[in-house]
């Protein structure tokens, strides 16, 4: 009897000791498995796309396939309580933008927080850019606020998707330079697109390449752009900053892990992600879709650029005192 409870035991003490290194174990193997990207937006959306070229890369990176799964909806709350609820091993991660930050100051119930995650690392800065009717007699942003400033409430602008970073935006244009426009909500942009072509809004902030393609059709003038320079497929267009407008919050977007995944996966995550976002690839996708590189020396300075971002987009959002379901 006594030779079976030291076996018992021994086996005991075993099982506990591999209990204890497979966790170890598991972060010093990681990856051993496919990771997933979980996404908030549609096939074919712009950081959607962006992500997917990335999910090769970082495949390449790190021995493993990286896949994409798309969750749109509910403002990207989907996705965001999918990875809020995952598995801390670092092997189900999220596209972070700021629309899952901003989501705790405009909707009455969240089911997470932006504690939740832990940033990774920065994907980029989506380039947004002003389009206006050619019906409105403006050639830059100036001549616009000084014709919007003598037509108080007589101007509309278009917006898809309430508390969105377009409707946000001229919500702060509207802010800092003393204008009173209308709003005009639409389901998606192709109908705000075709009002804006006949006159019927006068301004719609929209990405820069579907921006582009508006002015090559001769729908409507692009009279500023939102990125940090001036962008060199639209050389002659100056910056929000270069036409007086102030503080406008520029959407980001980059990747994220639960809170709780081991610092040990997070470092070969961030080293993996940084070394993908370096390659011409990925740098080519940036120039081809407008958008302005984000690099951030790691996941700490990332979450401190996130928080500051996240104040410039609450001046935006707390004018429109938001309470949505």
């Amino acid at each position: 009897m006594r030779l079976i409870n030291r076996r018992t035991a021994g086996l005991a003490i075993a099982a506990g000791a591999f209990a204890a290194a497979s966790p170890l174990r598991a972060q010093q193997d990681f990856p051993n498995r496919p990771i997933k990207i979980v996404v908030g937006f549609a096939a074919g959306v712009g950081i959607e796309v962006s992500t997917r070229v990335l999910a090769e890369l970082l495949a390449k990176e790190l021995g493993q396939s990286v896949l994409v799964e798309n969750k749109p909806g509910a403002s990207t709350m989907i996705a965001a309580n999918q990875v809020a609820q995952a598995p801390k091993d670092g092997y189900t991660l999220l596209l972070l933008n700021i629309q899952q930050y901003n989501n705790n100051l405009m909707f009455r119930n969240v089911s997470y927080k932006p504690s939740d995650f832990i940033p990774i690392a920065a994907g980029g800065i989506v380039s947004l850019v002003m389009a206006t009717s050619k019906t409105v007699p403006a050639r830059n942003a100036r001549e616009f606020i000084e014709y919007a400033r003598a037509n108080p409430g007589k101007l509309n602008y278009g917006y898809w998707g309430a508390g969105g970073s377009p409707h946000l935006m001229v919500t702060r244009l509207q802010s800092v330079a003393g204008l009173k426009m209308e709003g005009i909500a639409y389901k998606d942009s192709a109908p705000a697109t075709t009002d804006l072509a006949t006159g019927r809004i006068h301004l719609f902030i929209t990405s820069a390449t579907h921006g582009m393609s508006l002015m090559q059709a001769g729908q409507a003038n692009i009279i500023a752009v939102g990125t940090q320079r001036r962008m060199a497929k639209l050389p002659d267009v100056p910056t929000f900053a270069e036409s007086g407008i102030e503080g406008m919050p520029s959407p980001w977007w980059g990747y994220g892990a639960p809170a709780g995944t081991p610092p040990e996966v997070i470092a070969k995550l961030e080293r993996a992600f940084r070394a993908a976002i370096a390659t011409p690839r990925y740098q080519q996708m940036l120039a081809d879709s407008a958008s302005d590189g984000l690099v951030t020396e790691s996941p700490a300075k990332f979450n401190e650029f996130i928080e500051r971002e996240t104040e410039r987009w609450a001046a935006a959002i707390k004018p429109l005192n938001l309470k949505l379901e």
